[in-house]
């Protein structure tokens, strides 16, 4: 036939409308389509069955078709697929049945719910069944009739064997591949997983995943999805692996490793970490403190928020935002302005799957190549950072100070050297930590599918470093991985000004790694108003004035005053029934000026004098109000904002 059985379908109809006995008319073919969309048996969805029919005999042969119908097929309860049969009721693939066993298979489909073994016992005479058609229509000869009937089958139904059920889901029904995984470290890291979930549990913390992938060839060894794949209270079937969660501050180590290749920093050089705004937002360190001058190295270490922005601000259009577009992550689908300063800082979804390829890509010299769980399939490889750059970073990732893991003492005691990154989200709803050795990287991930937030997010430990480092030691000390990086040629060793920013002769003179050819430089931009405050006020310089010899003096004395508070276009609701006490709007203003007297200009209302950086309070009625910042050097910034009272 050529997918359908004309008489076949008339002589169904006429006896569904005769009201007489029932009967099917659907060709293998047929039923091949309707599995394609498991719809409802109704006349209208049997028209478009016959018309995929058609189709499926247009483009594929007669043994396609059967193998289609093979592959897809129900066998019973919840299994589908003549392969999953052969493993379900015999433990052995398709291959190595015997011909009474293809022949009792073979017979299931036609009805499944009253052929399974369950269901029915006797399962040899529905075998017979169809090894005597086979004879009589001359498929069998005698001696393989006689065998075939000879043959008692039993079966004996366990449940099939899943340590990658995660994975499972991914891969077609009926697809036939080898896998990358390591099934002893997939059961392994599995049980760290759970485990370490049970332990979380009070915390509001119910589900974790973890990968590990081998970097030199970019396979998959271990993927975890979830710590139960058959827990449906705290939906175990969602894959943790692919999920867009969080990275936190798991990416900082990219926009270092590009800062130091661009000449920006050095290990030993200082940078300021202190108060940043950056069209009316403020980012803040976890710490909701300011540190001061603090080495690139310690600023990485110790995962300083207002550093790490910066760097991204001064690396322009070799940002973060343009490391990530050049790989193409997918989960980057808008444009830079749209993320600002939340892309650093972990305020948008990454799968933990990109985050442990990005880290594998420090590990193999700065060169990115996504991962893999089958077998001999790999994907081009693609440079996004130096292996110089990458190398720096390792070490300064792998030389962390070690007291703030005290929790995690006993897994840390024996632990060979580790670059790592810990990671935790607003009200730590994703906590993680990605590491890598020269063989491997690994990258752990806790939280909650439903996106609840951890009991503990205000407490210390709601953290990648309390909750996911752990693990991550435990799976380092299972791969026993214990080589570390070779310095590149052209790592130099040499005497550079440690000075954020060089005022006068250099006071800070240390002996640094550098890249060889890369020359470090301070961009004129790193001396932001902010900063000019913080030195005033610390008395480190008197004026922009004692800057009057740096190459960037013109430049600064350029600037426009900055307007920190209020914030441009910004609408400002009070409670009406509150004292005008209580419903001042914040006035703060930096300027670039020698002289650090400023004078506020709102509305046509007397000026308002303050000094540069000083926060002063004033009420504004509730309508809307054109608010300017003047400074001695005649230069003016100007804000409108709406206050209303509701």
């Amino acid at each position: 036939h050529f997918g359908i059985n004309p008489l076949a379908i008339i002589r169904a109809l006429y006896s569904n409308i005769t009201n007489k006995h029932k009967i099917g008319a659907s060709t293998i073919t047929m039923q091949v389509a309707r599995m394609m969309h498991h719809k409802s048996r109704t006349v209208k969805q049997k028209v478009i069955e016959i018309f995929q029919a058609l189709q499926l005999e247009f483009y594929y042969s007669k043994d396609e078709i059967l193998q289609l119908y093979l592959n897809n097929a129900p066998y019973g309860g919840n299994i589908e697929g003549f392969a999953s049969a052969s493993f379900k009721y015999f433990h052995i693939a398709p291959s190595s049945l015997s011909l009474s066993q293809i022949a009792y298979l073979t017979s299931i489909p036609k009805n499944p719910n009253r052929n399974r073994p369950k269901v029915n016992r006797d399962i040899n005479s529905i075998k017979n069944r169809l090894i005597d058609r086979l004879y009589n229509i001359g498929i069998l000869n005698k001696k393989e009739y006689n065998r075939a009937k000879r043959e008692g089958i039993t079966i004996n139904i366990t449940p099939l064997p899943n340590k990658i059920p995660h994975l499972s889901v991914q891969i077609n029904s009926g697809t036939k591949i080898k896998t990358t995984i390591d099934l002893s470290l997939q059961t392994k890291v599995q049980q760290l997983i759970t485990k370490r979930c049970k332990a979380l549990e009070k915390y509001n913390i119910h589900n974790g995943s973890a990968i590990v992938i081998d970097n030199k060839t970019m396979q998959i060894l271990a993927y975890i999805g979830s710590q139960d794949f058959n827990d449906n209270r705290y939906g175990g079937q969602n894959d943790g692996v692919i999920a867009l969660v969080s990275p936190g501050s798991t990416l900082k180590p990219l926009i270092y490793a590009k800062a130091l290749e661009q000449g920006i920093i050095t290990p030993l050089k200082k940078l300021y970490d202190v108060p940043l705004f950056i069209n009316g937002y403020q980012p803040t360190n976890y710490s909701k403190t300011y540190l001061g001058e603090v080495t690139a190295t310690e600023a990485l270490q110790y995962s300083l928020n207002i550093p790490a922005v910066e760097l991204d601000r001064l690396l322009g259009d070799k940002s973060l935002y343009e490391i990530l577009k050049k790989i193409n992550i997918g989960s980057l689908n808008q444009a830079k302005s749209y993320y600002g300063s939340a892309l650093v800082l972990g305020g948008w979804g990454l799968p933990l799957i990109n985050n442990a390829e990005l880290f594998a890509s420090l590990a193999n010299g700065g060169v990115y190549q996504p991962s893999s769980y089958i077998l001999d399939k790999k994907y081009n490889k693609r440079r996004i950072l130096s292996k110089e750059s990458t190398y720096l970073v390792s070490n300064i990732l792998a030389n962390a100070p070690r007291v703030e893991f005290s929790s995690s003492w006993e897994f840390i005691k024996d632990m060979p050297k580790i670059a790592f990154k810990t990671g935790t989200s607003a009200h730590a709803k994703d906590m993680l930590t990605i590491g890598y050795t020269p063989e491997y990287t690994v990258g752990v991930w806790y939280g909650n599918f439903s996106g609840k937030s951890s009991k503990v997010y205000r407490d210390k430990y709601a953290t990648g470093l309390y909750t996911a480092s752990p693990t991550l030691f435990q799976i380092f000390q299972i791969l026993n991985s214990k080589t570390w990086f070779n310095k590149p040629k052209n790592i130099i060793k040499k005497k550079i000004c440690q000075d954020a920013i060089k005022i006068g002769e250099c006071k800070n003179k240390v002996i640094d790694s550098l890249i060889k050819e890369v020359i470090p430089h301070t961009p004129c931009l790193a001396m932001r108003a902010e900063v000019l405050s913080y030195l005033i006020k610390n008395q480190t310089i008197e004026s922009i004035e004692s800057l009057s010899t740096h190459k960037c003096y013109k430049q600064w004395t350029n600037y426009k005053p900055l307007i920190t508070s209020p914030i441009n276009s910004k609408t400002y609701t009070f409670n009406k029934y509150l004292p005008k006490e209580l419903k001042k709007t914040a006035l703060q203003c930096y300027s670039f000026n020698a002289n650090s007297t400023i004078y506020w200009l709102i509305d046509n209302q007397t000026p308002i004098i303050s000094q540069s950086g000083e926060k002063i309070y004033r009420y504004l009625t509730p309508t809307r109000h054109n608010i300017s910042c003047l400074d001695e050097g005649a230069k003016i910034r100007s804000v409108t904002i709406v206050n209303q009272e509701l």
